[in-house]
């Protein structure tokens, strides 16, 4: 079915409480050899009208698992421990999903130093103190920790941006920053969205979303670092290119809580570097844990 504009997704709830399963999986392909990288977890999300248009979203993480076969269990440790720093937060909303603000940020700022402290008994030297120190000076910054939390990587496939009023004519459009097609490299990307009211047996909602590579902008990043790997390519022919970008969030149409979300990425540069990466969430039952 058609949707009716202005579309307005916004959370229309006032307690909701649900369990995600997520997973992320990561293809590298250079000179034909694969690498898989594996990341799965699970997490409850109970959402909490505090007053009109604020919204608190708390998120517990009690199931991650990494399989990657090039990480030692040392460094999955290492991930583990710096990651659980952002377990058991409470972040606050307006009612399109736009974070304001942290609730106990010095909570997030006690248990790095914590952490920090235990891994330095057991991680030493340069890569890991550099680590510490970013770590350190990341945390005492609340709109950089806040926007963190809105990428994929983290919560930002249920706090999603694309959240907000669709008029027919004037589509949202975002610019995206990628740090993960290539190591040591950038890349921005535009995505823009289309919705589509689906009314089944239940009363959804689907944004689907594509995205594109604008510009030649930071190009030479990658370039460079096919150089510093080794990688051959044609400079007349290969070029930084997006054989796929595609997502698309299913939502609950009264409460606009999402309900799955999956994000399918294939990058490549030339014949001889390929990425695929695809992240996946999905709303379970209870029972399903």
């Amino acid at each position: 079915m058609e949707p009716v504009f202005p579309i307005d997704i916004k959370l229309n709830l006032l307690e909701g409480k649900k369990f995600y399963r997520y997973s992320y999986n990561e293809y590298t392909t250079i000179n034909g050899k694969t690498h898989r990288s594996e990341l799965n977890k699970i997490f409850h999300v109970t959402l909490k009208r505090l007053e009109k248009e604020r919204f608190e979203y708390h998120i517990e993480i009690f199931d991650r698992v990494h399989r990657d076969k090039e990480l030692s269990l040392s460094e999955k440790d290492f991930l583990e421990k710096i990651a659980d720093v952002n377990n058991d937060v409470v972040l606050i909303t307006d009612e399109y999903g736009r974070l304001k603000n942290l609730q106990g940020l010095s909570i997030l700022q006690d248990r790095l130093e914590k952490t920090v402290e235990k891994l330095s008994r057991s991680y030493v030297g340069k890569q890991a103190e550099d680590s510490y120190q970013f770590l350190k000076a990341f945390y005492q910054q609340e709109n950089l920790v806040c926007k963190d939390f809105l990428k994929n990587i983290h919560f930002g496939m249920i706090l999603h941006k694309f959240y907000g009023r669709y008029e027919k004519e004037n589509q949202i459009k975002h610019s995206v920053r990628y740090r993960n097609f290539m190591a040591n490299t950038v890349i921005d990307i535009d995505e823009s969205v289309q919705t589509e009211a689906m009314r089944c047996d239940d009363e959804l909602l689907l944004l689907q979303y594509t995205g594109n590579i604008p510009s030649e902008k930071n190009w030479e990043m990658l370039y460079g670092e096919m150089k510093r790997k080794g990688i051959t390519y044609n400079s007349e022919t290969d070029f930084p290119k997006l054989d796929k970008y595609k997502g698309q969030i299913l939502l609950d149409f009264v409460t606009k809580e999402v309900l799955e979300h999956k994000l399918t990425i294939e990058f490549s540069l030339g014949e001889n570097y390929q990425k695929k990466i695809i992240h996946h969430i999905k709303e379970i039952s209870y029972e399903e844990l």
